[in-house]
């Protein structure tokens, strides 16, 4: 879940506490081009808004609706843009059709309750499933659960929107990269945790917990990628110091996770490479998993470039892992 539907919940449990009806759609699924991925959020009180399920056309004709006295049930399916007279679909402009689940929420104590259950889930950024009840308002939050994929299940009694594990980042090294691609990843919905032994640069770190950030784990790189790694986590040695970012590759390259990138010239990078190797016994199959220098060749210069090129890169790998 990207951090922008987070934010679309917390919306919608304000509007919930101040005694108003919010209306929350869920992409169910979608055909050809869409902008929006299954399970984006979209929510309203009827005049304000939170998050997006299209570039904009969809939002305005669902406010439209609601205007006419539309979506009064607990739940609703509705394909964008059915003609409710004729069931006719009209395609988005981009060329794509968007299903949405249409909740109708009234504030109850339940429904509030639900609500900040689901919030609690979600910024946990583990695996979980929602349960809505098609016949009541009743809802569930399963977190025992693995979901390898985002997706949504439906029947005639109940829906379950399956949220899979969140992608992770394992930033190594504090600094001003490190900052950018942390702040970056949040944003993007990623899991971001971070590791240095260089206590004495403790007090140059400000964008901790408190503020929305990371807290720094001060401990050896090699155990911080040891009891972190997932195969869904990328690994990014970003410390300009062998001595951070050399020995938590070491570990990194017995691991699967599936990114590998370090920070660095064309020149340090092929140095890197051969003191790995040689150190590691690792086989060239071994060593072309790392990217070095890391991210997308984009021409990157200013520390905003290079964390952008970062996790573009990364990302692009995620979606080549499906």
């Amino acid at each position: 879940m990207q951090f922008s539907d987070i934010d679309v919940i917390q919306k919608t449990v304000k509007w919930l506490a101040q005694d108003k009806t919010a209306w929350l759609c869920t992409i169910s699924a979608t055909y050809g081009s869409s902008p929006r991925p299954i399970g984006s959020l979209f929510s309203t009180d009827g005049h304000v808004r939170s998050g997006s399920i299209s570039g904009g056309c969809l939002e305005d004709e669902f406010v439209k609706m609601l205007a006419k006295g539309h979506f009064t049930e607990n739940v609703s399916l509705f394909t964008y843009g059915n003609d409710l007279s004729s069931g006719k679909v009209v395609e988005l402009p981009c060329g794509g059709t968007i299903e949405l689940i249409v909740e109708c929420l009234r504030p109850t104590t339940e429904t509030i309750h639900h609500l900040t259950e689901w919030l609690g889930a979600a910024k946990n950024k583990v695996a979980y499933q929602r349960v809505i009840s098609r016949r009541s308002e009743h809802y569930e939050v399963n977190v025992d659960t693995n979901f390898n994929e985002q997706s949504i299940d439906i029947n005639e009694h109940e829906i379950m929107c399956n949220y899979s594990q969140v992608w992770q980042l394992l930033i190594l090294g504090i600094g001003e990269v490190s900052y950018l691609v942390a702040k970056l990843g949040l944003l993007a919905g990623y899991k971001v945790q971070i590791c240095d032994m260089r206590e004495e640069l403790a007090a140059s770190w400000h964008f901790t917990s408190d503020v929305g950030g990371v807290d720094v784990c001060w401990r050896s790189p090699d155990m911080f990628v040891e009891e972190n790694t997932t195969s869904t986590t990328a690994i990014l040695a970003l410390a300009h110091d062998p001595r951070i970012d050399d020995v938590g590759l070491m570990t990194a390259f017995e691991s699967d996770a599936f990114y590998l990138g370090a920070m660095g010239s064309h020149n340090n990078s092929v140095k890197r490479k051969e003191r790995l190797q040689r150190i590691c016994e690792l086989s060239e199959q071994d060593i072309a998993k790392l990217h070095a220098p890391i991210g997308l060749d984009i021409g990157s210069k200013t520390p905003i470039e290079i964390a952008l090129s970062i996790l573009a890169h990364v990302t692009q790998q995620r979606y080549l892992q499906r």
